[in-house]
This record gives C-alpha cells, structure tokens and sequence, in this order.
C-alpha cells in the first residue's frame, strides 16, 4: 500500500505547474476563499451555485500561489487512495488493492487533484461515505452511524447534486437496516433544515449558470469513457461523436470496455450499491433534458468510488483473466503517462495568466474586456495604472446594438489592447445575423460574438499598427488608433 500510495502521489504532482495559470471556474474558487471574512466571505459564497464547505476548506490556502492552491486538490485526491483500499478490504484485502491502484493510477482522478475545484475533495468524503454504508450495514454501531451521517452531510454540503446521491443511499440504508433512533432522526432534519437557504438559492441559479450545453446520448458514453480512460473529453460539453478523434480511439475504447466488462461482473456481488449509481445517473440525465444542468461526468463523482468497487470485484472474481486486464487497464493509464494526451499535461486553454503576460508584453494604456471584467486578470498583471474599460455577462445589454461606443473615449495615438474569450465568440456576422431567434443557441455565444464582430470591424476601420496574439481560447488584437 505504502508504494501505491506514492505512485498516487507522484503523479498527481507530475506538471502540477500550469503556464496558463487558473481558468474561470478556478478563478472563482479562489476569489470566494480569499475574500475576507469582514469583506462578505460568506455573501459570496450564496453568490455562488455550489455549496459552501469547499470554500471553506479552501480558505487557508488562498492567501498563496497557484501551486499551493492546486496542493489543496492533491491532498484529499491523495488520502483518497487509502481511503479506497478499506473500502475494497470490507470485501478481501485484494479487492482493498485494486481498488488503491485503481485509485492511485486513474487518470480522471489525477486530473482532479490538480483542479482547483472541489471535486477532488468530493471523492474523498464520497469514498468515506461508502466505506461508512458497508460498515453500518455490516455493524449496527454509534461510530460506524455517526461516521456515515457526518461523511452524507459533508457530500451535501460540498455539491448541490450530491443530494441525489446521498438521498438514494440513505434510502437504501433505511430499507436494508431499521438503523435510526428518532434522536438521530431529529439531527438529520435540523441539519437538512439548515441547508434550505442554499437549495433555494441553487434552484434558482443551476438553470442560469448551464446556459452552455444540451444533453446528448454521447454525454453517458463519455462518462464512462472519462471515468475509465486516459482522455477526458466531456469536463466542459461533449462532441456530438463518440469517436470525435480517429487517433484517440483506442484509447478511449479499450481501457473503457475493460471497466465495463469488470463492472458488469462485480455487480452480482453489489446489486445495490449498482442501482444507486444507476438511479444517480438517470436523475442527472434527467434534470439534463430538462434543460436544469449540462450533463459533464463531473457532475457525478459521487458514485465513482462505488464503480471503482464494482469494477475491483470484477477483476478479483475473473482470477487470471482479470489480472490480465488489470494489467492492461493500468498500463494503458500509466503508458498515457509519457504521450501528450496525459491529463497533467493539458494546457488550461482559458487560464487567465496567458493574458497578463500578453498584457506586460504589449503594455497598452487602455484595455477593453470582453466576457469577463477587468478583476479576473489582476491575480497575474497590474491595472492599476490602465484604462479598464469592459463588455461583460453583466452589462452586455447596453451594448448589443452598438457595441463599438465603448470605444468612443479612445484617442488619436492611444495604444489598447481588446480581449475577446474565443469559446465564447466564435460565430461570424452572417451566422449571428441569420440565428438571433434561434432558441437552440444559446444566447451569449451569439450576443459575444456579435460584439466581437463589430469591434473587429471598428478596429480595422480606425486602427493602426495591428499585433494579434492568438493563444489557447483567448485572441487578444492591440492597436494604435489614428
């Protein structure tokens, strides 16, 4: 155990420093975790469509660079590790093994404990919360109790959706063992009460803040395909395609049929602990239909660690065969390792560091945002001594008719630099012009692209002296006006 455990570690260090620095969703992490406690701490965190126990957990690590920041998701991706060997153990000390290597070398895993997001985190308690259901069903005692109400708690109040899954397992304990006094009932209740002001408050933000993708039957092949291969495709939005990329084929497919085949054998081992992940992600497909969220594999670690389970049980009951493909399993994970596709090595193409270098490099005295405003950038370049000026989800309105008056204060021989989010803003004038009542797009990659469209064309018209800097999703144009 000890020698996987390091392996787990060691690669979810490998490239743990990402040139292109935190990307949006990142950013907004540290943003609420830094905020001080006498500045509204926890007003930005009801801001926010997530729940409030990451930012918190967070916190302490805020105040440093983006390596300690991304330490925050290795270590519970790395306790996790362990955590997973007593869970496979409750079945064989075999079974506890493949499990810890299953963990330590899966790639999906160690892309998220370099994530500055809570999901590392949230396999963490999610495994601790199943290791606490098998032991309760097995011994009926206050610690083994306490441990699985503590651990679903945690789920709950880590992310919005893990009340699904923590809702299908407390009814599965309920219905397996009559387990709970009406004093342990009580606590259940007032802790539940508690969190009501946060759903309430998620409800009505999770539509919001999907706007950017539809469900698809691709979204479930590319759930397994991230949790069990090397190449992580649906983080964002999956391609209408399962085989979107002919050089990646077998990649995806062969480590993916493997943990296919194994789970489906372990699931005669753990039938029940197979229909809550199975009910999760029919609850999720369906709130995805219904346009309440966008289906990304994410969205689901809850019931990672039961499918790792199910699938170390299959390779134990297949004996020489599931060695075998065991082998091949990690291999294919561990080969990944030194080809370009490894998950540490993918670029944060909207890492907001690449612009405060573009910034430093061009020093333009005025800067025109678009998508975001101005303080997403300032953790990687100083503004104080520029012109900030910004078209953003916020005020986009007042300039969708004429988005090139925001322009009007520049002078003749000022120098600017306009920043345009590319995955944002990729559709030409003709294509916006002939889809603005089209409902199947949604509206902001329409709205962005428009207002990129016409400061191009303004640009073009009245500006001298062009450099364009291309990199990752972003295009940054910096001219001079004549």
């Amino acid at each position: 155990m000890f020698f996987i455990t390091i392996i787990g570690l060691i690669l979810r260090l490998t490239f743990i420093n990402k040139p292109e620095g935190l990307w949006n969703d990142e950013y907004v992490s540290w943003y609420v975790a830094n905020t001080p406690f006498k500045d509204g701490f926890f007003n930005e965190i009801l801001l926010q469509c997530h729940m409030p126990l990451y930012y918190i957990y967070l916190k302490p690590f805020s105040y440093f660079s983006d390596f300690i920041l991304r330490l925050s998701s290795v270590v519970p991706g790395f306790l996790a590790i362990p955590i997973m060997y007593l869970v496979g153990k409750e079945y064989s000390k075999k079974i506890g093994i493949i499990s810890a290597v299953i963990t330590s070398t899966l790639s999906f895993l160690i892309y998220y404990s370099q994530e500055v997001r809570f999901y590392s985190l949230l396999f963490l308690i999610s495994a601790i919360s199943l290791l606490f259901t098998i032991r309760l069903l097995k011994l009926n005692n206050k610690f083994n109790l306490s441990m699985y109400l503590i651990s679903n708690i945690l789920i709950i109040l880590t992310h919005n959706l893990g009340i699904i899954y923590v809702f299908l397992n407390f009814l599965y304990v309920v219905l397996k063992k009559q387990i709970l006094s009406k004093r342990t009932f009580a606590v259940i209740i007032t802790i539940f009460l508690c969190t009501i002001p946060f759903g309430i408050n998620i409800l009505k933000m999770l539509p919001s803040s999907q706007w950017w993708g539809s469900f698809s039957y691709t979204n479930i092949l590319f759930l397994f395909s991230d949790y069990f291969s090397p190449i992580l495709t649906n983080n964002v939005n999956a391609p209408p395609v399962f085989f979107y990329n002919k050089d990646l084929s077998l990649w995806l497919t062969i480590p993916t049929l493997i943990a296919v085949l194994a789970m489906s054998v372990g699931i005669k081992k753990a039938k029940a602990l197979s229909l809550i992940s199975l009910l999760t992600i029919v609850l999720l497909s369906s709130l995805a239909i219904l346009g309440k969220i966008v289906f990304i594999t994410k969205y689901s670690i809850e019931i990672l660690p039961i499918l790792i389970l199910l699938i170390s049980i299959g390779f134990n009951e297949l004996k020489i065969v599931g060695t075998a493909l065991l082998t091949i399993f990690i291999s294919i994970h561990i080969g990944s390792f030194f080809t370009p596709y490894y998950v540490t090595k993918t670029p944060r193409s909207e890492g907001h560091k690449i612009i405060g270098e573009i910034i430093k490099i061009r020093e333009p005295e005025t800067i025109i945002f678009t998508y975001y405003e101005p303080n997403r950038f300032e953790r990687y370049t100083d503004l104080k001594n520029k012109n900030s000026l910004f078209i953003s989800k916020i005020n986009r309105f007042e300039y969708l008719d004429t988005p090139n008056k925001i322009l009007n204060s520049i002078k003749t021989n000022e120098k600017i630099s306009v920043i345009f989010l590319d995955s944002v803003s990729f559709f030409d004038e003709n294509f916006v012009n002939q889809n603005k009542t089209n409902q199947n797009i949604p509206e902001m990659f329409l709205t962005f692209s428009h207002i990129k469209n016409m400061l191009i064309k303004e640009l073009n018209e009245n500006y001298k002296n062009f450099q364009v800097d291309k990199i990752g999703s972003w295009t940054v144009i910096t001219a001079i006006k004549k």
